[in-house]
């Protein structure tokens, strides 16, 4: 479908050479194309999207941009601009969508909460909820509701664990990546199969972040937020990576409730990452890695991959080359492996599965979010592990 017929009335204009004539074009409603004069030889992304007729608070410039430039017969410099677009939000969009965020967290009223512990620690996981994605008759709101009916559990379980005399004045809400589903880039029906854009995909994790982080806020003198990105949160062209693992939309969430609530004059311990996939975080005295699960390469299965890459960042001297707990996701089962001193957990997944998975396999996962207490003086680092199954 095209956008504009006759971009800048030169689509047929001899002193351009035919792969350069403007155009504009939008295939379905997530991608696009497009070649673009303007006089400017420093175009900015809004000038460029609104150049071929894309609402530039809907759409992005996906990847590189392409510049050319010809001095036409009157010595005139025209200046071209090739891209492809993807369905999502602008800069100016998000801003106002933090800043509605900060106004709402504000309005909640909570304090710091950043002070200097010593004991155990609460820990939450948002692991592979991929929202937008539609699987086997569930739906986007779906997933949000049964992860919020899981962070008030958790919001329970904690107060039954210092019932049972475990102090915990640390929390943490850990992110282990492919918090969205993206929409395409992954497999050939993926437009098909998501029932959010990117935007709303976007907007909606904040969202449910930001209520996690509320939850919590009350029940810790520390909050620790961390975030590793992954797979679905890179952005693609034809199954690759077309950018940096630091361009990730799972790290984007984090990074825009980080400004919400510094906007909102809350401080929070922060850890998120930039080009790392891994991540080594204190929690409770214990030192917990954390990664997606993705770059495990080798191996029968998840946990034996896991084992293989922890001993690789080992004899690599990584950051989590001294950590003795490493929570990882991307397999969308619970696993628990003990290695020696060390414990490799891999979260389940809050998703409702893989239907493809199922018919070849016969196997399925149920939905959950993986909690646990870190406690440095405990024999294992870790107590308490539990899978909160939402009520459905």
């Amino acid at each position: 479908m095209s956008v504009s017929d006759d971009l800048n009335n030169l689509s047929n204009d001899p002193q351009v050479p035919k792969d350069w004539q403007p155009y504009a074009e939008q295939v379905g409603d997530q991608i696009g194309s497009a070649i673009v004069r303007l006089p400017s030889p420093t175009a900015t992304e809004r000038d460029l999207l609104l150049g071929a007729g894309f609402d530039s608070d809907c759409w992005r410039i996906n990847g590189p941009i392409n510049t050319r430039r010809w001095m036409r017969y009157d010595q005139e410099w025209l200046y071209y601009y090739k891209f492809d677009v993807v369905a999502g939000e602008s800069e100016e969009v998000k801003r106002a969508d933090v800043e509605e965020i900060a106004e709402w967290i504000k309005a909640k009223k909570p304090a710091s909460t950043n002070a200097e512990t010593d004991g155990d620690c609460f820990a939450l996981f948002m692991s592979d909820l991929q929202l937008g994605k539609i699987s086997q008759g569930i739906s986007s709101q779906d997933i949000v509701n049964w992860y919020v009916n899981c962070v008030d559990q958790a919001v329970d379980q904690v107060k039954a664990l210092r019932s049972a005399g475990h102090k915990m004045p640390q929390g943490a809400i850990v992110g282990l990546g492919d918090i969205v589903e993206n929409c395409f880039g992954y497999y050939a029906n993926q437009q098909y199969l998501i029932d959010m854009n990117q935007r709303e995909q976007n907007k909606t994790a904040r969202l449910l972040l930001a209520y996690t982080i509320n939850a919590f806020i009350p029940l810790f003198d520390k909050l620790t937020v961390a975030a590793i990105g992954g797979n679905h949160g890179e952005r693609r062209d034809g199954g690759k990576v077309k950018t940096d693992d630091a361009d990730n939309m799972d790290l984007e969430v984090f990074d825009a409730v980080q400004e919400a609530y510094k906007l909102a004059g809350v401080e929070l311990d922060w850890h998120i990452a930039e080009q790392n996939l891994s991540m080594a975080l204190n929690l409770g005295g214990t030192s917990v890695g954390i990664t997606h699960g993705h770059s495990f390469k080798g191996g029968a299965n998840s946990a034996a991959k896991a084992e293989k890459w922890m001993k690789d960042q080992v004899w690599g001297l990584q950051e989590v080359a001294d950590c003795r707990v490493l929570v990882h996701g991307h397999f969308h089962h619970l696993s628990v492996l003990q290695s020696g001193q060390r414990h490799l957990i891999q979260a389940p997944a809050l998703d409702a599965g893989s239907k493809w998975f199922t018919d070849t396999s016969g196997q399925e996962s149920a939905p959950g979010v993986l909690t646990m207490r870190f406690d440095a003086s405990h024999s294992y680092g870790y107590d308490d592990l539990k899978v909160i199954v939402p009520q459905k």
